[in-house]
């Protein structure tokens, strides 16, 4: 008699905690620059470098980069300062193991910069480091017995998460536009700013297929005797695959995305103009990609001719239960400065914060802000540029059926569009559609069978006892538990009995028969 096994791949969340840091720190305006007027906007990014495990603890290193917009006290108009921030935290992770991947997801959850004076510039930044221990793992239980006459198997179905590929990659993408002819050609470059929109991600075969856009905008001084400064913004297109091994389209991905670097650089047209900004973007991409199966388990088995015992282990699966993409449209208007007029809006930007996760009958019930930065022309010369900051409140609900509180969840969130109008003197209407993204999987702990211990029955010793028997059902019993002690039959048992089914409650009497004694 041998069992009959299967090995399925797994990703196993062992732990997962979230802290919240906060970064403050001074820096000189570099000497090539000119000196400050006023903090026009600012943006940063998190890039993790190292994350390991020391000691029951994650070590988690990497920067925060950022970028400052800034007013000028002289002949430009603008400039910019671009610096970073070391990040180097100790987390306590008390059920990882040395072995396990860590997995670092960094949110930028509020960043402001303001001018202390003309050469120095303080920046402050509260980010939020969720950090996951993973285990990549086999799960191996039987499946079957062969080579086993009289033995009778009971076995139980279930649906599971198969680990089928994971790993980081890049996509670089590359693209040019020339400006149109309502636009200055560039001299120099003030500032330029990327963002992400909307991203998809599907699975195909054998790799990952991405398509969605990014954002670019510029501000820069016109190509002329007396320059001008100007702005010009469009979306980069973004299309692309990436190599994932022994994947197929009915399986699922769940991925982030990041920028992880992009260069801007002006090229001549045909006319020698420089009008041509040809743009290069990389992107970051973390993927993990999941199979389901349906798999039969051995959950017990016994023979009637001798004694087996199964060895049982804990073993633990996941269920993929939802992957959820839920879209709102989110308004509201917001005030600009009481001291400068609007005149045109240049570009709007922000950043989506979940401040609370409130888990409900079948979804999640979602409420936080959108942070909005607007950037905007006045008729004061001398600041022409200023930028306001507020916060779009928004609540949602991300539909999640069969969801519990011991189910591994990961929310997240993007802004894939955003727009601005000038509504009055000095009142802006933002309209936004944001972007919750949910995957959730159950956690199933089940004892599989992996291996068994035989010996051979005393018949001897059974031949005295009686052939037929009454029985009585105790508290919990299944008939497949009376059948296996006494070395008989489900089907025997419920003949004996005149039993239409295996129902059967405590207080049942039950005639037994003896397979091998009658």
């Amino acid at each position: 008699m041998k069992l009959v096994t299967q090995r399925v791949h797994m990703n196993k969340c062992n732990c997962r905690e979230t802290r919240q840091i906060t970064l403050d720190r001074d820096f000189n305006v570099p000497d090539a620059r000119p000196d400050a007027l006023s903090v026009m906007k600012e943006q940063g990014k998190v890039q993790i470098e190292e994350a390991r495990m020391i000691d029951g603890k994650a070590s988690v290193k990497g920067t925060l980069e950022f970028q400052i917009l800034y007013a000028v006290d002289g002949s430009l108009p603008v400039s910019e300062m671009r610096g970073s921030i070391p990040i180097e935290e100790m987390i306590s992770l008390p059920c990882a193991g040395k072995e396990d991947e860590l997995t670092v997801h960094a949110v930028i959850d509020d960043i402001r910069s303001e001018l202390i004076n003309s050469r120095k510039v303080g920046l402050k930044a509260i980010i939020t480091l969720e950090v996951s221990a993973d285990t990549i793992c086999d799960g191996e239980g039987a499946v079957d017995v062969e080579d086993a006459e009289g033995v009778l198997c009971k076995k139980k179905t279930l649906d599971i998460s198969r680990l089928v590929f994971t790993g980081k990659d890049t996509l670089r993408i590359r693209d040019e536009w020339k400006l149109p002819g309502t636009k200055d050609s560039i001299g120099q470059i003030l500032y330029s700013d990327f963002t992400l929109g909307e991203i998809n991600t599907r699975v195909g075969e054998n790799e990952l297929l991405v398509d969605g856009q990014a954002n670019l905008f510029v501000i820069y001084l016109s190509d002329s005797e007396d320059p001008e400064m100007n702005f010009y913004e469009n979306t980069f297109p973004i299309e692309g695959t990436i190599g994932c091994s022994g994947c197929d389209p009915d399986m699922v991905a769940q991925v982030t995305t990041q920028i992880h670097s992009c260069d801007i650089e002006i090229k001549e047209d045909e006319d020698g103009e420089s009008r041509i900004l040809d743009a290069e973007l990389v992107l970051g991409f973390g993927i993990k990609v999941y199979g389901q199966d349906q798999i039969e388990w051995l959950t017990d088995f016994y023979s009637t001719t001798n004694k087996c015992v199964p060895v049982f282990e804990d073993s633990y699966f996941e269920n993929l239960i939802v992957q959820n993409k839920s879209r709102t449209r989110i308004s509201g208007r917001i005030q600009a400065d009481d001291d400068r007029l609007p005149l045109q809006i240049w570009n709007v930007s922000g950043e989506l914060r979940i401040d609370r996760k409130i888990q409900k009958e079948n979804g999640i019930q979602v409420e936080g802000v959108i942070d909005v930065s607007v950037l905007y022309l006045t008729e004061d010369t001398r600041v022409p540029l200023v930028s306001i900051k507020d916060s779009l409140p928004f609540s949602q609900f991300v539909e999640a059926e069969g969801l519990d509180e011991n189910c591994n969840t990961w929310l997240s969130g993007s802004i894939e569009q955003m727009s601005a109008s000038i509504t009055g003197d000095k009142e802006f209407e933002i309209k936004a559609v944001a972007t919750l993204e949910l995957i959730a999987f159950e956690k199933i702990e089940e004892p599989i069978i992996c291996d068994f211990t035989s010996e051979e029955i005393d018949w001897k010793e059974k031949s005295r006892e009686p052939g037929m028997i009454g029985y009585v059902v105790q508290a919990g019993e299944e008939l497949w538990d009376i059948a296996k002690q006494f070395f008989t039959t489900t089907e025997e048992i419920m003949s004996i009995n005149q039993m239409e089914n295996d129902e059967i409650k405590e207080g049942d009497i039950l005639l037994i028969l003896r397979l091998h004694l009658c």
